[in-house]
C-alpha cells in the first residue's frame, strides 16, 4: 500500500498550512463500502449491488448537532493528523492523492481514535470532544495502525 503521508506531501502540499507536517494518514471509507465493492466486483450488476448492500453493514448515525456530524463519510477519503490539525482530505480517484479538504478539526476537538479490527477491514471510531463518535473503516493494507500511533504521539 502507498505511503499516504508521502503522497500528501507530494500531491497535496498546496493543501497544507505553512510549516505543517503530516504525522500519520490512512485511506478511510464509509463503513461497509469495502464489502459492497467486493460483492459488486465479484458478482457484478444489480445482483452484486444487492448482495453488497446486504453484507456491507453501516455505521451508527451521529446525533444531530454533534461534532461527529461534521465528519463526512460518504466518499473514500484520507484521514490525516498533522502537527497543526486533523484533516479529512478528499481523495482523487485517478491519482489516489488528496484533491481538496473535506473537513478539518483542531487537535483538541478530537479526543482520539479507537480501532475495531476485523478480518479484512478495521472500523475506526473518531471520538470528538463533545462525546460524539464518527465511524469509518479502513482496509488493513491502508495501515490505520500508523494513524493511531501518530495520534497517540500527540496524546490523542
Amino acid at each position: 500500500m502507498v505511503d499516504m503521508v508521502k503522497k500528501i506531501h507530494k500531491k497535496g502540499a498546496d493543501l497544507l498550512l505553512p510549516g505543517e507536517e503530516v504525522l500519520g494518514a490512512s485511506v478511510v471509507t464509509q463503513v461497509g463500502q469495502f464489502k459492497k465493492s467486493v460483492a459488486f466486483g465479484a458478482i457484478g450488476g444489480v445482483v452484486g449491488a444487492a448482495v453488497g448492500s446486504a453484507v456491507g453493514g453501516k455505521a451508527d448515525a451521529p446525533d444531530e448537532g454533534t461534532m461527529a456530524e461534521s465528519f463526512p463519510t460518504t466518499k473514500q477519503a484520507i484521514l490525516a493528523v498533522t502537527t497543526q490539525r486533523w484533516v479529512l482530505f478528499e481523495q482523487g480517484m485517478a491519482s489516489g492523492g488528496p484533491k481538496g479538504i473535506a473537513a478539518e478539526w483542531r487537535h483538541e476537538q478530537i479526543r482520539g481514535l479507537e480501532l475495531e479490527k476485523g478480518k479484512l477491514t478495521t472500523k475506526v471510531n473518531v471520538m470528538f470532544d463533545d462525546g460524539s463518535v464518527a465511524q469509518v473503516e479502513a482496509v488493513k493494507a491502508a495501515k490505520p495502525d500508523r494513524l493511531i500511533a501518530a495520534a497517540h504521539r500527540l496524546g490523542g
